[in-house]
């Protein structure tokens, strides 16, 4: 019965002392299970704060600069954007670094290029990708409570692989047949409303909704519609349904997020070095028309002039000023920079003064950065900002005569932009034209002859150009029509029953800053428009230097270490 009574008493106390540290480490399990779920949550907002400073470089169109981290493991030896940064968040100090896993050649060129897989919004358009790793560690009282790290890249899409990329509302209202070959994307609305035929083949997106009436007053023009080959719907005034859009099988897509695109502001010139105009840094050639000596001059990306440079090109003769042209849809004269292009081009060739940003001698067997890019500018523009234009003429073979041809071509500028005659004919080289707005004329434009708002001009010559077009559009008012998709490019002759055919790609990047003048039929008669996409820019390496892109980011994988 003794030893009964004290085996008894032994489970008592055992129960007695099991319940005692049951009920004492429960409250302390659960303040560590608290801390350990605040540390993952302060950790993982660190992350994100850190991978969102690493995304603004590419938004702004940079890149992430310094140097990686040396052990991926720990805060080790980094610069720059890739630096030890710690934020406070929840009473706990986060410590953040990054570093980059793009993978490279022995050259220490980037290896990570390619096309976007099948069954992704962007399926077949070409890109390339920076591979970036983020780690976040929370600390508190000494403590390391969680450590997460994620990878993502960040995907770099051109925009001149669009038949027409809009940032605004995209209205297409042809009154002919038109066939577009090639993928129309709109950060906002589409509208849709041609007078006979339009078909789009290839795919439709919008960041809004897809309708089939005109914009500004609601109405239908009666003409028919297919995508990708299959029929669309008649008029309603209501947007498209999820349904009608499903039976397209993802080749029409509404509501889709907007893309990240540089604005108009990208084309100016940045002549203090502050960074942000790519454009205006990156390009080889920065030419100037300094209106008070009224010369033309070469800058480097700084804003100080290039003596050897500017020498050479006032010797070839290969700009000059024209003040007699009347742009009347903007109802003024133009103040213009006239440039033959065959001239500067064989001007860079033969001279051996241009340099580019390495101090390397230009010449057009150049191939870095996808070939040759020229950017022109005025100054001081004075009070009077919008007086100006700058016009390329004898621009039907982009080389010099009897020279060889750069490998791509673009032209950039803030001002509006004329092209005169036919552009990049012979031999089809990667070319883009970059301005405020975009203005054709043929080659029977001649100064002078246009002096009224509403006087047509001279018959036109057939015209041909082969280059991706970017700069600014109308926004259609209330009442008011912007002219539409068939009249990006700004029109001022009498078009007639003459052909302007046009191969390149569309890009709108919002409302001119420059030329606002109001879209108006009467300043023009309407060319027999043969247009189509330059399919050669679905090749990465067949674009025209500094293409412009839009960015958007590949989470690869989040993971946590307990």
């Amino acid at each position: 019965m003794l030893i009964s009574a004290l085996l008894v008493m032994a489970m008592l106390m055992l129960l007695v002392t099991t319940y005692m540290f049951t009920s004492l480490n429960s409250p302390r399990t659960a303040q560590a299970n608290a801390n350990s779920l605040a540390g993952f949550m302060a950790a993982e907002g660190g992350m994100n704060m850190r991978a969102t400073e690493i995304r603004a470089k590419f938004v702004n169109y940079e890149r992430p600069s310094g140097t990686s981290v040396t052990d991926s493991s720990k805060c080790a030896a980094g610069s720059g954007d890739f630096t030890c940064i710690s934020y406070a968040i929840g009473n706990r100090t986060v410590t953040t670094f990054v570093y980059e896993t793009t993978e490279k050649d022995a050259s220490g060129n980037l290896v990570e290029t390619g096309t976007v897989a099948p069954g992704e919004t962007y399926a077949g358009l070409s890109y390339q990708q920076y591979a970036y790793r983020v780690v976040g560690s929370a600390v508190k009282d000494s403590l390391t409570e969680a450590n997460v790290e994620m990878e993502f890249q960040s995907r770099l899409v051109p925009l001149f692989q669009f038949a027409a990329f809009y940032t605004d509302d995209l209205e297409i209202n042809p009154g002919r047949p038109m066939v577009l070959n090639g993928r129309v994307h709109t950060n906002k609305d589409l509208y849709l409303s041609p007078g006979v035929s339009l078909d789009i083949t290839g795919q439709t997106t919008a960041g809004g909704e897809i309708r089939r009436v005109r914009k500004e007053n609601g109405t239908c023009n009666g003409g028919t519609m297919k995508f990708a080959g299959k029929d669309a719907p008649g008029c309603f005034t209501s947007p498209m349904t999820d349904a009608q859009l499903q039976s397209y099988g993802g080749q029409v897509k509404s509501r889709q997020p907007a893309l990240t695109v540089p604005s108009l502001d990208s084309l100016a010139p940045d002549r203090a070095g502050l960074g942000g105009s790519e454009l205006w840094s990156k390009a080889d050639v920065r030419v100037v028309w300094n209106t008070l000596t009224n010369k033309p001059a070469v800058q480097r990306a700084d804003g100080s002039e290039d003596t050897a440079a500017t020498n050479a090109l006032q010797s070839c003769a290969a700009l000059t000023q024209s003040t007699t042209f009347y742009d009347s849809r903007e109802a003024r004269q133009i103040t213009m920079m006239d440039v033959d292009q065959a001239k500067l081009l064989a001007c860079i060739q033969s001279s051996g003064k241009f340099t580019a940003q390495d101090g390397k001698v230009l010449t057009m067997s150049d191939t870095s950065g996808g070939g040759l890019a020229i950017h022109f500018s005025f100054y001081p523009e004075g009070s009077d900002q919008n007086k100006y234009g700058v016009r390329m003429k004898n621009g039907a073979a982009l080389g010099p005569a009897g020279g060889p041809a750069p490998k791509g071509l673009s032209i950039a500028t803030n001002q509006p932009l004329y092209v005169q005659g036919d552009y990049n004919v012979a031999g089809n080289v990667p070319a883009s034209l970059m301005g405020d707005t975009i203005n054709v004329l043929s080659s029977a434009w001649v100064d002078g002859k246009k002096t009224a708002l509403t006087t047509v001009a001279d018959p036109a010559n057939p015209t041909e150009i082969h280059a991706a077009f970017l700069g600014g559009t109308d926004v259609t008012g209330s009442s008011k029509y912007n002219g539409g998709l068939e009249n990006y490019p700004r029109f001022h002759e009498n078009w007639t029953a003459k052909e302007f055919k046009y191969v390149g790609s569309f890009v709108s990047l919002g409302s001119p800053k420059k030329a606002k003048g109001a879209w108006s039929s009467a300043v023009y008669n309407a060319p027999d428009r043969n247009w189509s996409y330059d399919t050669l820019f679905n090749s990465a390496d067949k674009l025209p230097p500094l293409t412009p892109r839009f960015v958007y980011l590949r989470q690869l994988f989040f993971a946590r270490e307990f």
